[in-house]
């Protein structure tokens, strides 16, 4: 700088300094707010995901019967969720006013609604080197009663059950007629193709296709070890049961079983 009197002038060099000074200050004035909202906004998300940390599965329609809906690996029908989600178990019989629609599949009976999503989810195993063989689905509920009359006769004859304790037993893993999920016509049951007796299908390649990828046809495992004391029966790998698409994949994101998403979604629509 210089002296004019007793002016003191700035170069120009000294104003070009002063000036990015200036410029600097507004930047990083700048990148302040905009962490400071960055950080106000995550703070808002955080609120909101505790506050609510479920979002609606896109399949809970609340009227309507049937749609279609198409994916890259084709249509299948979508059913509204008083069907999909409909709970049979040994406190909760099956409503007395549904109809199972029943069709065949390799000679199996399942309600004919989940016939598409069911042989298109076969085909894809099949093609994924893991073939399936069907082994059961809808049961009437008179058959049902003489399976499980049958089941707890064994344990009373042959184990030394006496008769209360052999019922609970066998509601575990049988189920009486009307109190069983086999009455819907949703609910199959699996083998491994070409499988013999005895093989523990959980230890095999199918089992293991089918817990990774049933959720994208609508289907779960219907009931698992974690969640035995909710639904009240045993770790059953063989046994798969369609809820719907939208449902499967929300039912695995939460780790809940058929009885705790059911109860959810019901919470969550309109009163």
């Amino acid at each position: 700088m210089r002296r004019r009197g007793e002016k003191i002038i700035k170069s120009r060099t000294g104003w070009r300094n002063a000036d990015q000074v200036r410029k600097i200050k507004i930047v990083m004035t700048v990148i302040a707010v905009i962490v400071c909202i960055s950080v106000a906004s995550g703070a808002i998300l955080v609120w909101a995901q505790l506050k609510h940390p479920f979002t609606k599965p896109a399949s809970a329609s609340v009227s309507g019967t049937v749609e279609e809906t198409s994916s890259k690996s084709g249509a299948l029908p979508v059913y509204d969720d008083s069907y999909n989600l409909m709970v049979v178990n040994a406190s909760t019989p099956i409503k007395s006013d549904f109809q199972v629609q029943p069709g065949q599949l390799e000679g199996i009976t399942v309600d004919t609604r989940i016939v598409p999503a069911l042989q298109k989810m076969m085909d894809d195993a099949k093609s994924a080197g893991c073939p399936l063989k069907l082994t059961r689905g809808y049961v009437d509920a008179k058959e049902q009663d003489k399976l499980f009359a049958a089941a707890v006769q064994d344990l009373v004859k042959n184990q030394g059950f006496t008769q209360v304790r052999a019922e609970n037993q066998v509601q575990n893993t049988v189920g009486r007629g009307g109190y069983n999920e086999n009455q819907t016509g949703m609910a199959v049951e699996f083998a491994a193709e070409g499988e013999t007796a005895g093989t523990d299908f959980s230890t095999t390649p199918q089992y293991k296709w089918l817990v990774k990828n049933s959720v994208q046809y609508g289907f779960v495992l219907r009931y698992t070890e974690a969640k035995t004391a909710i639904t009240g029966v045993a770790f059953s790998p063989r046994h798969f049961r369609y809820v719907g698409s939208g449902n499967a994949v929300k039912m695995r994101e939460y780790s809940m079983c058929l009885e705790e998403f059911a109860a959810y979604i019901h919470k969550q629509s309109p009163k």
